[in-house]
Protein backbone atom coordinates (compact mmCIF):
# COMPACT_ATOMS: atom_id res chain seq x y z
CA UNK A 1 0.00 0.00 0.00
CA UNK A 2 2.82 2.39 0.84
CA UNK A 3 4.29 1.80 -2.60
CA UNK A 4 0.98 2.75 -4.20
CA UNK A 5 0.88 5.96 -2.20
CA UNK A 6 4.37 6.94 -3.19
CA UNK A 7 3.66 6.37 -6.86
CA UNK A 8 0.61 8.65 -6.96
CA UNK A 9 1.57 11.30 -9.56
CA UNK A 10 1.76 14.95 -8.57
CA UNK A 11 1.34 17.71 -11.15
CA UNK A 12 2.63 21.27 -10.81
CA UNK A 13 0.40 24.27 -11.41
CA UNK A 14 0.42 25.57 -14.99
CA UNK A 15 -1.66 28.71 -14.49
CA UNK A 16 -5.08 27.27 -15.46
CA UNK A 17 -7.60 29.91 -16.42
CA UNK A 18 -10.67 29.87 -14.13
CA UNK A 19 -12.52 32.23 -16.48
CA UNK A 20 -12.44 29.86 -19.44
CA UNK A 21 -15.89 29.58 -21.02
CA UNK A 22 -15.65 25.97 -22.26
CA UNK A 23 -17.45 24.48 -19.26
CA UNK A 24 -20.31 22.02 -19.42
CA UNK A 25 -22.03 19.67 -16.99
CA UNK A 26 -23.08 16.32 -18.45
CA UNK A 27 -24.88 14.10 -15.93
CA UNK A 28 -22.73 15.53 -13.16
CA UNK A 29 -19.56 15.09 -15.16
CA UNK A 30 -17.66 18.33 -15.72
CA UNK A 31 -16.38 18.76 -19.26
CA UNK A 32 -13.94 21.29 -20.65
CA UNK A 33 -10.97 21.45 -22.96
CA UNK A 34 -7.38 22.57 -22.97
CA UNK A 35 -5.13 23.63 -25.82
CA UNK A 36 -1.81 21.81 -26.11
CA UNK A 37 1.57 22.19 -27.79
CA UNK A 38 0.60 25.20 -29.90
CA UNK A 39 3.24 27.57 -28.57
CA UNK A 40 5.70 25.34 -26.75
CA UNK A 41 6.75 23.02 -29.58
CA UNK A 42 5.33 24.53 -32.75
CA UNK A 43 2.55 22.00 -32.86
CA UNK A 44 0.90 23.52 -35.93
CA UNK A 45 4.07 23.27 -38.01
CA UNK A 46 5.08 19.80 -36.88
CA UNK A 47 1.66 18.26 -37.10
CA UNK A 48 -0.97 20.35 -38.91
CA UNK A 49 -3.45 17.45 -38.84
CA UNK A 50 -3.16 16.90 -35.06
CA UNK A 51 -6.00 18.00 -32.78
CA UNK A 52 -5.38 21.41 -31.23
CA UNK A 53 -7.38 20.67 -28.11
CA UNK A 54 -7.95 17.73 -25.83
CA UNK A 55 -11.27 17.16 -24.09
CA UNK A 56 -10.98 17.20 -20.30
CA UNK A 57 -13.36 15.21 -18.10
CA UNK A 58 -13.45 15.79 -14.37
CA UNK A 59 -13.75 12.09 -13.54
CA UNK A 60 -10.95 10.77 -15.76
CA UNK A 61 -7.43 10.30 -14.47
CA UNK A 62 -5.08 12.80 -16.19
CA UNK A 63 -2.64 10.07 -17.21
CA UNK A 64 -5.47 8.20 -18.99
CA UNK A 65 -6.48 11.32 -20.94
CA UNK A 66 -2.84 11.95 -21.75
CA UNK A 67 -2.21 8.42 -22.97
CA UNK A 68 -5.26 8.54 -25.25
CA UNK A 69 -4.27 11.90 -26.70
CA UNK A 70 -0.58 11.17 -27.16
CA UNK A 71 -1.27 7.85 -28.88
CA UNK A 72 -2.71 9.85 -31.79
CA UNK A 73 0.38 12.02 -32.28
CA UNK A 74 3.30 11.19 -34.59
CA UNK A 75 6.67 10.57 -33.00
CA UNK A 76 7.97 13.88 -34.40
CA UNK A 77 5.68 15.73 -31.99
CA UNK A 78 6.27 13.66 -28.86
CA UNK A 79 8.97 14.39 -26.36
CA UNK A 80 9.90 17.91 -27.49
CA UNK A 81 11.58 20.37 -25.12
CA UNK A 82 12.79 17.53 -22.91
CA UNK A 83 9.32 16.59 -21.74
CA UNK A 84 7.43 13.52 -22.85
CA UNK A 85 4.02 14.01 -24.40
CA UNK A 86 2.18 12.18 -21.61
CA UNK A 87 3.80 14.22 -18.86
CA UNK A 88 2.98 17.56 -20.47
CA UNK A 89 -0.59 16.60 -21.31
CA UNK A 90 -1.24 15.13 -17.86
CA UNK A 91 -0.02 18.34 -16.22
CA UNK A 92 -2.33 20.48 -18.34
CA UNK A 93 -5.31 18.17 -17.87
CA UNK A 94 -4.90 18.01 -14.09
CA UNK A 95 -4.90 21.78 -13.86
CA UNK A 96 -7.92 22.14 -16.14
CA UNK A 97 -9.74 19.68 -13.91
CA UNK A 98 -8.98 21.94 -10.97
CA UNK A 99 -10.50 24.95 -12.70
CA UNK A 100 -13.54 22.88 -13.77
CA UNK A 101 -14.21 22.09 -10.13
CA UNK A 102 -13.84 25.74 -9.15
CA UNK A 103 -16.40 26.69 -11.81
CA UNK A 104 -18.81 24.04 -10.54
CA UNK A 105 -18.20 25.22 -6.98
CA UNK A 106 -19.20 28.72 -8.00
CA UNK A 107 -22.46 27.30 -9.37
CA UNK A 108 -23.06 25.70 -5.97
CA UNK A 109 -22.45 29.10 -4.39
CA UNK A 110 -24.95 30.69 -6.78
CA UNK A 111 -27.51 28.07 -5.74
CA UNK A 112 -26.93 28.86 -2.06
CA UNK A 113 -27.29 32.59 -2.67
CA UNK A 114 -30.52 31.98 -4.55
CA UNK A 115 -31.71 30.08 -1.47
CA UNK A 116 -31.02 33.12 0.67
CA UNK A 117 -27.66 32.09 2.13
CA UNK A 118 -25.21 34.86 3.03
CA UNK A 119 -21.98 33.37 1.67
CA UNK A 120 -19.89 35.33 4.15
CA UNK A 121 -21.50 33.20 6.88
CA UNK A 122 -20.38 29.94 5.26
CA UNK A 123 -17.47 28.31 7.03
CA UNK A 124 -14.56 26.69 5.23
CA UNK A 125 -15.19 25.88 1.55
CA UNK A 126 -12.86 23.41 -0.09
CA UNK A 127 -11.71 25.65 -2.91
CA UNK A 128 -10.32 28.22 -0.51
CA UNK A 129 -6.92 26.55 -0.88
CA UNK A 130 -6.06 25.42 -4.40
CA UNK A 131 -3.17 23.11 -3.52
CA UNK A 132 -5.55 21.19 -1.28
CA UNK A 133 -7.89 20.77 -4.24
CA UNK A 134 -5.01 19.40 -6.30
CA UNK A 135 -4.27 16.80 -3.64
CA UNK A 136 -7.93 15.86 -3.18
CA UNK A 137 -8.43 15.39 -6.91
CA UNK A 138 -5.24 13.39 -7.20
CA UNK A 139 -6.37 11.01 -4.46
CA UNK A 140 -9.97 10.53 -5.61
CA UNK A 141 -8.75 9.87 -9.16
CA UNK A 142 -6.86 6.84 -7.94
CA UNK A 143 -8.35 3.82 -9.66
CA UNK A 144 -8.96 2.11 -6.31
CA UNK A 145 -11.32 4.82 -5.02
CA UNK A 146 -15.05 4.24 -5.40
CA UNK A 147 -16.58 5.15 -2.03
CA UNK A 148 -15.61 8.26 -0.05
CA UNK A 149 -16.50 8.71 3.61
CA UNK A 150 -16.09 12.18 5.07
CA UNK A 151 -16.67 13.89 8.39
CA UNK A 152 -17.60 17.49 7.65
CA UNK A 153 -20.12 18.12 4.86
CA UNK A 154 -20.69 21.79 5.75
CA UNK A 155 -21.70 23.58 2.48
CA UNK A 156 -21.01 20.56 0.29
CA UNK A 157 -17.89 21.70 -1.55
CA UNK A 158 -15.72 18.70 -0.67
CA UNK A 159 -18.57 16.32 -1.46
CA UNK A 160 -18.96 18.09 -4.81
CA UNK A 161 -15.30 17.52 -5.51
CA UNK A 162 -15.54 13.79 -4.76
CA UNK A 163 -18.66 13.31 -6.86
CA UNK A 164 -17.58 15.39 -9.84
CA UNK A 165 -14.20 13.64 -9.83
CA UNK A 166 -15.71 10.18 -10.19
CA UNK A 167 -16.51 8.79 -6.74
CA UNK A 168 -19.47 6.46 -7.12
CA UNK A 169 -20.71 7.05 -3.58
CA UNK A 170 -20.15 9.63 -0.83
CA UNK A 171 -21.11 8.97 2.78
CA UNK A 172 -20.93 12.24 4.67
CA UNK A 173 -21.34 12.97 8.37
CA UNK A 174 -22.27 16.50 9.38
CA UNK A 175 -23.21 18.09 12.70
CA UNK A 176 -25.98 19.99 10.91
CA UNK A 177 -25.98 23.23 12.86
CA UNK A 178 -26.26 25.33 9.68
CA UNK A 179 -29.38 25.44 7.51
CA UNK A 180 -27.27 25.92 4.39
CA UNK A 181 -26.05 22.31 4.62
CA UNK A 182 -29.46 20.93 3.59
CA UNK A 183 -29.67 23.51 0.80
CA UNK A 184 -26.28 22.40 -0.51
CA UNK A 185 -27.42 18.78 -0.35
CA UNK A 186 -30.38 19.57 -2.61
CA UNK A 187 -27.94 20.90 -5.24
CA UNK A 188 -25.85 17.72 -5.07
CA UNK A 189 -28.89 15.46 -5.20
CA UNK A 190 -30.02 17.28 -8.33
CA UNK A 191 -26.72 16.71 -10.13
CA UNK A 192 -25.71 13.38 -8.55
CA UNK A 193 -28.94 11.57 -7.66
CA UNK A 194 -28.54 8.50 -5.48
CA UNK A 195 -24.81 8.95 -4.97
CA UNK A 196 -24.62 10.89 -1.70
CA UNK A 197 -25.94 10.24 1.78
CA UNK A 198 -25.57 12.77 4.59
CA UNK A 199 -26.06 11.72 8.21
CA UNK A 200 -26.72 14.60 10.61
CA UNK A 201 -25.56 14.70 14.21
CA UNK A 202 -22.40 14.50 16.29
CA UNK A 203 -19.94 12.39 14.31
CA UNK A 204 -18.58 10.86 17.51
CA UNK A 205 -21.97 9.17 17.78
CA UNK A 206 -23.27 8.96 14.21
CA UNK A 207 -20.22 7.33 12.60
CA UNK A 208 -20.10 4.35 15.03
CA UNK A 209 -23.89 4.01 14.83
CA UNK A 210 -23.80 4.05 11.03
CA UNK A 211 -21.09 1.38 10.97
CA UNK A 212 -23.05 -0.79 13.42
CA UNK A 213 -26.15 -0.59 11.20
CA UNK A 214 -24.35 -1.05 7.87
CA UNK A 215 -21.11 -2.96 8.62
CA UNK A 216 -20.60 -3.86 4.96
CA UNK A 217 -20.25 -0.22 3.87
CA UNK A 218 -16.52 0.30 3.33
CA UNK A 219 -14.59 3.38 2.30
CA UNK A 220 -11.64 3.72 -0.09
CA UNK A 221 -11.02 7.34 0.84
CA UNK A 222 -11.67 8.57 4.38
CA UNK A 223 -11.62 12.33 4.94
CA UNK A 224 -11.39 13.90 8.40
CA UNK A 225 -12.54 17.53 8.31
CA UNK A 226 -14.92 17.87 11.22
CA UNK A 227 -14.63 19.54 14.61
CA UNK A 228 -11.28 21.13 15.41
CA UNK A 229 -11.16 20.23 19.09
CA UNK A 230 -8.82 17.40 20.07
CA UNK A 231 -11.66 15.10 21.12
CA UNK A 232 -13.36 15.51 17.75
CA UNK A 233 -10.25 15.09 15.59
CA UNK A 234 -9.04 12.05 17.54
CA UNK A 235 -12.54 10.66 17.82
CA UNK A 236 -13.17 10.97 14.08
CA UNK A 237 -9.87 9.27 13.26
CA UNK A 238 -10.83 6.36 15.51
CA UNK A 239 -14.49 6.20 14.45
CA UNK A 240 -13.75 6.10 10.72
CA UNK A 241 -11.10 3.42 11.10
CA UNK A 242 -13.50 0.40 11.13
CA UNK A 243 -15.11 1.70 7.93
CA UNK A 244 -11.90 1.53 5.90
CA UNK A 245 -11.69 -0.86 2.97
CA UNK A 246 -8.89 -3.18 4.02
CA UNK A 247 -8.07 -4.05 0.40
CA UNK A 248 -7.38 -0.43 -0.47
CA UNK A 249 -7.92 2.86 1.31
CA UNK A 250 -6.43 6.33 1.70
CA UNK A 251 -6.76 8.52 4.80
CA UNK A 252 -6.92 12.29 4.32
CA UNK A 253 -6.85 14.82 7.18
CA UNK A 254 -7.44 18.54 6.75
CA UNK A 255 -5.96 21.39 8.81
CA UNK A 256 -3.12 19.30 10.23
CA UNK A 257 -1.31 22.52 11.12
CA UNK A 258 -4.05 23.81 13.39
CA UNK A 259 -3.82 23.45 17.15
CA UNK A 260 -5.68 20.47 18.53
CA UNK A 261 -6.15 18.84 15.12
CA UNK A 262 -2.37 18.87 14.69
CA UNK A 263 -1.89 17.37 18.16
CA UNK A 264 -4.39 14.59 17.52
CA UNK A 265 -2.89 13.73 14.13
CA UNK A 266 0.71 13.65 15.43
CA UNK A 267 -0.30 11.49 18.40
CA UNK A 268 -2.25 9.11 16.17
CA UNK A 269 0.78 8.67 13.94
CA UNK A 270 3.16 8.30 16.90
CA UNK A 271 0.95 5.54 18.29
CA UNK A 272 1.45 3.61 15.07
CA UNK A 273 -2.23 3.81 14.13
CA UNK A 274 -1.61 5.59 10.83
CA UNK A 275 1.22 6.35 8.43
CA UNK A 276 1.63 9.80 6.90
CA UNK A 277 2.68 9.70 3.24
CA UNK A 278 2.59 13.37 2.25
CA UNK A 279 1.79 16.83 3.60
CA UNK A 280 0.62 19.64 1.33
CA UNK A 281 0.77 23.31 2.31
CA UNK A 282 -1.54 25.72 0.52
CA UNK A 283 -1.66 29.52 0.45
CA UNK A 284 -4.94 31.39 0.55
CA UNK A 285 -3.39 34.16 -1.53
CA UNK A 286 -3.31 31.85 -4.58
CA UNK A 287 -7.08 31.58 -4.42
CA UNK A 288 -7.40 35.37 -4.29
CA UNK A 289 -5.55 35.55 -7.59
CA UNK A 290 -8.22 33.35 -9.18
CA UNK A 291 -11.43 34.81 -7.85
CA UNK A 292 -12.48 37.36 -5.28
CA UNK A 293 -14.24 35.40 -2.56
CA UNK A 294 -16.83 37.71 -1.05
CA UNK A 295 -15.52 40.90 -2.62
CA UNK A 296 -12.48 43.08 -1.94
CA UNK A 297 -13.66 44.00 1.56
CA UNK A 298 -13.42 40.38 2.71
CA UNK A 299 -10.14 39.86 0.90
CA UNK A 300 -8.57 42.63 2.96
CA UNK A 301 -10.18 41.65 6.26
CA UNK A 302 -7.88 41.46 9.27
CA UNK A 303 -8.34 38.36 11.43
CA UNK A 304 -6.29 37.72 14.56
CA UNK A 305 -3.89 40.46 13.55
CA UNK A 306 -3.13 39.23 10.04
CA UNK A 307 -4.66 39.58 6.61
CA UNK A 308 -6.52 36.54 5.35
CA UNK A 309 -4.32 36.80 2.26
CA UNK A 310 -1.46 35.59 4.47
CA UNK A 311 -3.24 32.44 5.63
CA UNK A 312 -1.60 29.06 5.00
CA UNK A 313 -3.00 25.68 5.83
CA UNK A 314 -1.88 22.08 5.52
CA UNK A 315 -3.51 18.79 4.59
CA UNK A 316 -1.99 15.35 5.03
CA UNK A 317 -2.73 11.94 3.62
CA UNK A 318 -1.62 8.42 4.39
CA UNK A 319 -3.35 5.25 5.53
CA UNK A 320 -4.43 3.34 8.61
CA UNK A 321 -2.11 0.63 9.84
CA UNK A 322 -3.26 -2.82 10.95
CA UNK A 323 -3.03 -1.87 14.62
CA UNK A 324 -6.47 -1.96 16.22
CA UNK A 325 -6.37 1.51 17.77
Amino acid sequence: LLLLLILLPSYPALDPDPNSSDFQVENGRLVGKVSLFVDDINHAELCPQCPRYVAVYSDERPEVTAANYCSKLPSSVKGQDGLGCKEVVAQSVANRQLSLFVEMGLLLDEHLRAEGVDMKSVEGKSFTYLDKIRLMQRLVHHQGVETVCEVGFNAGHSALLWLSSGARKVLSFELGQYAYSTKALSFLNEHYPGRIQVTLGDSLETVPSFHAMWPDERCNLLFVDGGHLYKHAMGDLRSLRPMRNESFHLLLVDDTDQGEVATAWREYIAAGSAVEAEVVWSDYSESLQWFNKGGPEESLEIVDGSSVAEWRSSMAYGYYTDLNT
